[in-house]
């Protein structure tokens, strides 16, 4: 085999470490580059998050807009201490004596609702005549048997109650007095399923109560 000649022997030398150069790198190095792409493969991908607030309730802004009389109903209700009472709308119904001398038996259809406000519908029987409609703020009285009391409308703080009833039952309701008479004989009122009339009171927005 023909000898290289030696002019050529430092440019094959030279040539062979470069390719050994190119070819690997020191540990160190290589370590490095391991660990930078293993920990990019395990890094999460970031993910929205909604804010929560404590309770596990999302909060949710709210616009500019007024809020609706949905809303400012459910906040007076929220706000109000008569709601550990009557915790729902409840209608109650019964025959009871009537206030005035106009008849003497009515059948009377109360709606309490948990944000202080009633309703009721009074349909006189004898003698029979048109029914009537009045409505305004209640307040409780604490005791063994709770009192309900019904306030006018106007100056629902004050004056004098338009009815009191002590609640035997949250189904019961025992009439104790009409306006400024007091009744002697047992008068009841009780619940019923009636939703129409709960959800006719509800849907008022001509008033409400202040909350206590």
């Amino acid at each position: 085999m023909p000898s290289v000649p030696f002019r050529f022997a430092p440019a094959l030398l030279s040539a062979s470490l470069l390719v050994m150069l190119a070819g690997c790198s020191s540990p160190s190095q290589q370590a490095s580059v391991d660990t930078a792409a293993t920990e990019r493969e395990a890094r999460p991908i970031p993910a929205y998050k909604p804010a929560y607030n404590g309770g596990g309730q999302i909060q949710i802004p709210f616009g500019t807009s007024e809020p609706t009389q949905a809303e400012l109903r459910a906040e007076r209700q929220r706000q109000s201490t008569t709601r550990g009472l009557i915790p729902e709308g409840r209608t109650y119904l019964g025959s009871i004596p009537c206030e005035t001398a106009t008849c003497t038996v009515q059948r009377v259809t109360l709606t309490l609702l948990p944000d202080g406000r009633w309703r009721r519908i009074s349909q006189p029987l004898v003698p029979a005549g048109s029914a009537r409609t009045d409505a305004g703020c209640w307040r409780s009285e604490p005791g063994t048997r709770p009192l309900i009391h019904l306030l006018p409308a106007s100056g629902s703080s004050s004056g004098a109650n338009v009815a009191s009833f002590s609640m035997q039952s949250p189904a019961v309701l025992n009439v104790q007095a009409l306006g400024a008479k007091t009744l002697t004989r047992r008068y009841t009122l009780n619940i019923q399923a009636d939703t129409e009339s709960t959800s006719a009171l509800q849907n008022d927005t001509s008033f409400f109560c202040p909350a206590r």
